[in-house]
């Protein structure tokens, strides 16, 4: 499959990578990704061995790789995917080249555009599948001044105390067990973008919850006695 064009406003242009074989912008996304997040190195093998295949290679699970280019020059990336039986988005990584975060798309920043283009995407992602209509994209924000800067555009805090789990480097050939004994947790923001097209009146515990399980289960395979998710199920204040 060739790259895919996902979306182009004058010089700025995002590409689907996932599955497309071309190399060329694969490798730049993950220069890009060890240049701006050098802790977690160790996780661009990883991606880079996901990146050949389909956008949905698990189940309930349709993953993107995104590569922006201005004036066809990779200036940033983001990684997210749709998890379709909890009716959300997962934003993971978004960098943009410090060179270009000033950048103005549609009357926003660049790094917003991106934002919002992704909720665009899940929202299609759910009709093309003919599931119920998505709720939105949970995000995790790592400052609380990066997390103010969200909310100015659109983003809502949700009300919980949430820990980011990081996997140490040296986990291969180790058991599960092991595994989960070696995993760090970095304090977290978990905000909120919420798909226009639908009303939520209220953020409710049951609705959070989910969005924590599809985060902290789903995607980082903690299980859910796990006493972090227990912890952070417990922390949701509504």
């Amino acid at each position: 499959m060739p790259v895919r064009l996902v979306t182009q406003r004058e010089n700025t242009a995002i590409y689907e990578l996932l599955g497309s074989g071309d190399d060329q912008r694969i490798e730049s996304m993950l220069g890009l990704y060890q240049m701006l997040f050098p802790q977690y190195q160790h996780y661009v093998e990883r991606m880079r061995r996901r990146a050949q295949y389909p956008n949905e290679h698990r189940e309930n699970n349709i993953v993107h790789y995104w590569l922006i280019e201005i004036d066809g020059k990779p200036v940033g990336l983001r990684t997210f995917r749709y998890v379709r039986h909890r009716h959300c988005g997962l934003a993971h990584a978004l960098a943009i080249h410090p060179d270009f975060r000033e950048t103005v798309v549609d009357d926003k920043k660049l790094s917003v555009f991106i934002i919002y283009e992704c909720l665009h995407q899940i929202i299609r992602d759910a009709k093309e599948n003919r599931d119920a209509p998505v709720l939105g994209m949970v995000n995790e924000v790592e400052t609380s001044r990066l997390m103010e800067h969200y909310e100015r555009n659109g983003l809502i805090q949700l009300p919980l105390k949430y820990v980011e789990p990081i996997f140490s480097p040296e986990l291969f050939g180790k058991s599960r067990e092991e595994e989960l004994a070696m995993i760090k947790f970095s304090p977290m923001h978990i905000g909120f973008l919420p798909n226009p097209e639908i009303k939520i009146e209220t953020y409710t515990k049951e609705m959070i919850t989910n969005f924590v399980l599809a985060f902290l289960v789903d995607h980082y395979g903690l299980p859910e006695t796990h006493p972090v998710v227990l912890e952070t199920l417990n922390s949701i204040k509504v």
